[in-house]
Parts: C-alpha cells; sequence; structure tokens
C-alpha cells in the first residue's frame, strides 16, 4: 500500500520563473510548467479537464504534504541527507557518462546498419605532400563539376595501385566501413551524388555514392581456406588451385564438410570450430568474399572456389538472418551499445560533452605567462622549499569559470598530485598537462552545479528528494499513527460496522507454487493426508508456500465456475501464463451467506479506511495553516489546451 502510494504521487518540482503562477499555498508559488511536466509523466490515462483537475488536487495534496516534512525538519536528517547523496552521485555518474548523446549515436549505428551504401572514391595519399595532394584533389574536383566520368577521374588521379585498377570503386559499405568522419559524408549523399574532397587519415577523398540497397542481413557460414603464402611460385600457387577445385568436386558428390575442413583448411582461426566463422553482415569482409557467400539462395549451398587475397575459399551457408529485432529488444540494444563503444567514434561523444561542459562552466582563459609558469612548475618538483614558492604564487589567476577563478594554487596541487605518477622527476609536455588540468577542473565544477547546468538533472533530484521526503512523512503522520491507535481504530471500527462484512466465504488452505510441476506434487501430497498441510512445505524445498485462513470466495485462485466448492474438496490448479507459477486451494469449511466481520477480522480493512481519515483531517489541517489559491484563469488555459 505504501509503495504504490509512494510510485503514484512521486511528482517532480522545479521552481520555474518564467512561467505563470497556477497555484499558491501559503507564500509558497507553483508554476504552470512545473505543473504540467509532473501532469504528463504521472498521467497515462486520458488527457482531459476531469483527470486535470484529479491530478490538480492530488499535486497540492503532494506539496502540502511535502512542506510539513520541511516543517518537522524531515530534511535534516542524517539517513535521509546521505540517502539523497547516495542517489545524487549515481544520477550524476549517468549525467557525466552522457548517455543522451551515447544514445544518439548507439540510433545511428543501428539505422545506418539497415541499409548498404555502393560507393566509388577519388583518392589521394598525403604522402609527403600534403600541399600537393590537396591540389590535386581540387582538381579531380573541379573537373568532375564539369560533368567528366568518375571512374575516368578516380583512375587518373588516384595515387593507390589498387583504388586506380579499380577505379575507385569500394562496393557495398555499411555502418562501421569507414572512419566515422568518413562514413558521415557518405550516408549524407543522395545516389549519384559525390561529395566534396574530404580529409581523411592518410589522404583525400572524393566520395560518390552509386546505389542504395536494404543490408542483406546476418550470415553464419563455415569456410575452408587454401592460404597463399605470400612467397608462393606460380607453379606452388597453381596447385593450391587445383586442391581446392579437387575438394569442392568431393564435397559436390556429398563428402562431410566438416571432415573436409579438418583435413585441408589453412585457416586458424575457425578450424577448432569445424570451419564455422562469427556471424558477419555484407559489408563486414573483403567484397569478392561477401559476394560469393551471400549469393548462397538456401542453407547448405556450398559456393565454387574463389579467391582473395588471403588464398582459395569454399564457402558453405549456415545460415542467414534478416534483422527483425529493433533497438526495443534488450539484447540488441545491448550487442548495438557494446558495437558502438568499441568503436573510435565514441570520441565523438566524449568530445561533445567536453564541449558542452565548457560552454555551460562559462570557461575563459586569463592572461598569463606560460614559460614562466612551466619553469616555476619544473621547480615546484625538485625544491624543498615548496611552502614558500605555493605562497608566493598561489593566488596568480590561469581562467576563469563561472564563479570560480582558476588560480596557479589550484594547479600547484594538481601538478603535486602527478608528481607520483613521474617517480619523483619532473614532468614533460606541460602544455599537454595543462589541457588536462583544465578539462579536469571543468568536469569537477560541471558536475558540482549539475543542478544549474542541466534542467533535468535537476528535475530528478527533486523528485527523489521530495518523494523522500513525502515516504518519511506519511510514515510519521500516517501509516505507523493509524495501527497503533487502537482507541481511535475501535472507535471508527463501531462506528463503521456496516461497511466490514464478509461476502459468501471459506475457510481454505491455499497452496502458490513456482510452476505446475511442483503444484502437481503438493496437490497429490494432499490428497494423501491435508492434515500434514505445513510438514508438505519442508518437502517441497522451498519451491511452494502455503497459507490458511478466511478467505471470500472471489480471493480463491479461481478462475471457473464457483458453484460446486464442497468442503473437503480442491480447486483445479490454475497455471499463470505470464510467469509459469501454479496455485489451488483445499476447501476447510464454507460459509454460503454475506456476515458481519468482528473487530479482528475486519482490522486490515479499519486500518485502511482510517489511515483515509486521518490523512483528510491532515490535509484540513495544512490547509488552514497554507491556505490554497487556484488561479482558475490560468488552469482554463491549460484545459483548453488539452482540447486543441
Amino acid at each position: 500500500m505504501r509503495l504504490g502510494l509512494f510510485t503514484t504521487i512521486l511528482i517532480l518540482a522545479m521552481n520555474c520563473t518564467h512561467a505563470q503562477v497556477l497555484f499558491t499555498y501559503g507564500t509558497k508559488k507553483i508554476n504552470t510548467d512545473e505543473f504540467l511536466r509532473a501532469y504528463n509523466k504521472n498521467n497515462i490515462g486520458n488527457k482531459d479537464e476531469k483527470s486535470l483537475r484529479e491530478y490538480l488536487d492530488l499535486y497540492i495534496r503532494f506539496k502540502l504534504k511535502v512542506q510539513a516534512a520541511r516543517d518537522q525538519r524531515i530534511d535534516t536528517l542524517a539517513n535521509l541527507k546521505n540517502d539523497i547523496a547516495g542517489f545524487r552521485g549515481q544520477l550524476a555518474e549517468q549525467y557525466m557518462a552522457r548517455q543522451d548523446y551515447s544514445k544518439q549515436m548507439i540510433r545511428e549505428a543501428y539505422e545506418r546498419s539497415l541499409q548498404e551504401l555502393e560507393v566509388a572514391h577519388v583518392f589521394i595519399a598525403y604522402d609527403n605532400d600534403t600541399a600537393g595532394a590537396k591540389k590535386n584533389i581540387d582538381k579531380a574536383w573541379q573537373e568532375l563539376k564539369k560533368g567528366s566520368d568518375f571512374s575516368t577521374i578516380s583512375r587518373n588521379y588516384s595515387t593507390d595501385d589498387y583504388v586506380k585498377a579499380t577505379d575507385g570503386y569500394l562496393d557495398y559499405i555499411s555502418v562501421f566501413s569507414l572512419p566515422y568522419e568518413l562514413e558521415n559524408v557518405v550516408y549524407a549523399l543522395k545516389p549519384g551524388e559525390y561529395s566534396s574532397p574530404v580529409a581523411g587519415g592518410k589522404g583525400w577523398h572524393i566520395f560518390k555514392l552509386m546505389n542504395k540497397r536494404s543490408a542483406s542481413g546476418l550470415m553464419q557460414a563455415a569456410q575452408i581456406l587454401f592460404a597463399i603464402p605470400a612467397d608462393a611460385s606460380q607453379e606452388e600457387r597453381s596447385k593450391i588451385r587445383s586442391k581446392a577445385d579437387s575438394v569442392y568436386a568431393l564435397l559436390m558428390k556429398g563428402y562431410d564438410f566438416e571432415k573436409a575442413v579438418a583435413q585441408w583448411s589453412n585457416d586458424k582461426f575457425t578450424y577448432q570450430t569445424a570451419g564455422v566463422l562469427p556471424e558477419f553482415l555484407y559489408a563486414d569482409y573483403d567484397p569478392v568474399f561477401a559476394k560469393a557467400a551471400f549469393a548462397l539462395k538456401k542453407d547448405g549451398e556450398i559456393a565454387a572456389p574463389f579467391q582473395t587475397a588471403y588464398g582459395w575459399h569454399i564457402v558453405k551457408r549456415i545460415a542467414l538472418a534478416k534483422k527483425d529485432k529493433d533497438l526495443t529488444d534488450p539484447e540488441t540494444l545491448q550487442q548495438w551499445t557494446d558495437k558502438v563503444n568499441a568503436n573510435p567514434r565514441i570520441k565523438v561523444v566524449e568530445q561533445k560533452h567536453r564541449e558542452e561542459m565548457r560552454k555551460a562552466s562559462g570557461y575563459k582563459t586569463l592572461s598569463y605567462d606560460a614559460s614562466k609558469l612551466w619553469v616555476l612548475s619544473d621547480s615546484l618538483l625538485e625544491t624543498e622549499q615548496y611552502t614558500k614558492m605555493y605562497k608566493d604564487n598561489r593566488q596568480k589567476p590561469l581562467f576563469q569559470l563561472k564563479d570560480k577563478t582558476v588560480t596557479v594554487e589550484d594547479w600547484f596541487k594538481f601538478v603535486k598530485s602527478k608528481q607520483s605518477l613521474s617517480a619523483g622527476g619532473s614532468l614533460d609536455g606541460w602544455e599537454e598537462l595543462m589541457k588536462e588540468f583544465s578539462e579536469t577542473t571543468i568536469e569537477q565544477y560541471y558536475k558540482d552545479r549539475l543542478e544549474k547546468m542541466n534542467p533535468d538533472f535537476s528535475y530528478q533530484m527533486q523528485e527523489f528528494t521530495e518523494g523522500s521526503l513525502l515516504f518519511e512523512v506519511m510514515e510519521r503522520n500516517i501509516w505507523s499513527k493509524a495501527p497503533t491507535d487502537s482507541t481511535g481504530l475501535l472507535a471508527y471500527y463501531e462506528q463503521n460496522r456496516s461497511k466490514y462484512n464478509w461476502a459468501p466465504s471459506t475457510d481454505a488452505i491455499i497452496f502458490n507454487c513456482a510452476d505446475t510441476a511442483t503444484a502437481n506434487k503438493a496437490f497429490a501430497l494432499m490428497k494423501k493426508n491435508n492434515l500434514l498441510w505445513k510438514d508438505y512445505m519442508e518437502q517441497l524445498g522451498g519451491y511452494a508456500l502455503a497459507d490458511s485462513g478466511r478467505f471470500e470466495l472471489s480471493q480463491l485462485p479461481v478462475s471457473g465456475d464457483l458453484k460446486g466448492l464442497q468442503v473437503g474438496s480442491f480447486t483445479n490448479i490454475e497455471t499463470n501464463k505470464d510467469d509459469g507459477s501454479a496455485s489451488f486451494s483445499y476447501i476447510v469449511k464454507l460459509y454460503p451467506n454475506a456476515e458481519p466481520r468482528n473487530f479482528e477480522a475486519a482490522k486490515g480493512l479499519v486500518i485502511n479506511d482510517y489511515q483515509l481519515v486521518l490523512e483528510e483531517k491532515w490535509i484540513s489541517d495544512l490547509k488552514k495553516k497554507y491556505p490554497v489559491k487556484v488561479n482558475e484563469a490560468e488552469l482554463q488555459k491549460l484545459i483548453s489546451g488539452l482540447k486543441k
């Protein structure tokens, strides 16, 4: 009951200074934006005037209770403050990990994987003449803009022999086929378009997107590899090809593929797995290999020998799975999360986060003599007069954050912390270390002020804090108070006896079992001797629980007709389709007519009702202490907005 109430009325709260006031309680003001955020998050049913007014009443009551908690100084309790601090630490780590950026990148990678792009390029390597490479790529681009054939331009301008020989054709690629910055360029193109010159890690590129198609799927295949040594003679190469042809002929006559792998494959990576390769996409392997594998039309089909740079291959298709799961599937999401985190593109997430923190923190470099600071830092690590140097220079500013000036004092502390990492010697690369120092300082500054830096973080902290206050104040004022007020409970029962009646009921033993098999065992044991039901629980080793008492017939775990129940009978075993658990009941005594409950039998129901009475009186007192005024004009605007 407490948990249900807690989760139902746990809501976000943050003062929005630019929104209209929706209601006040005492001197406190709640703005429309704050209320709407809570309403939209927690109201999962119809959004109409009725639901809005009902939630407004709930929200007002919530705010009054939280204020009561503050009045009782519950927010100063050490255990509550520790809980809030612990939650903040966990939440801060999530926000510092920049899950929103990561999620964007994971979704982007997944969506790109759904297509394969046929691509060609012009490639001019930097070599030792970067200026010359840039000049030549610009020439190639100008010719393309004049209408020259892309294949001809790639052949004439590209500096790589393989690129020239293939007219720049890259075949079909997908996500992860290219470095991320180049992948972005290709995926931004439309079929038939080519890019402007783009710099890669080894040279300049101009990409052309020739075609797009849906992803070919995820292939499971096995191979026999006839490796060709790099120094093999022409005669040796011919013999290897002949061996591949001979083995293929045997396979076509029914020779076992796994045996062939064991006898002839040179692939050390798949030799122990009967030639089976890890599942792969079309773009994961050499285009020649991918074309041969994905050309196989059915499971078990074997491709004729074909050659790649590694040697001659014979490939057998095991299975081809078309993508039918998206990121809503937890396993699929985890797979793509792992792929993105293992890819260099994750650095983009880190860089975006650093830029966001730097901007939000108001970072501004101040003027200082870097060369003198490096000399001073070197001396700091070598001298024994650290204290004097520290005092003489500590107040000199290095850079400014919004409300914090970072000084040489902070830098000295950072340098000293790094001294142990250099085994007591002087550090080189002061500029690089200063970069690390500034990034570390900005990150900590941002983390310490997340409530101001990030509205979503502030909302979640407000939600947890006020929810914790609510739970504690309800525990003190209502939940623990009602059960102990024996006089009040009895008086309430006497005043409301007519509410507490038994419907048709039974004395019964109800068995709840982990599965149907356990229920069948318990059922068989009970048929032998129903008096030993407590002993049976021990025999069933915790896989079954039993409860005896008086239950209304509607409480029995029975889906069918209850008219045929008799004393000494069993209800049928009912299996829960959701979790596989199973239940049944043994009928000890029947009470076919409705009759009053005595106080002890009604006590649980009385406590629940009495809690509501205490709560209403408490709310009434709070409204006297903090008079509530609703801005009806503003509320009407909200209602009108729901109708649009």
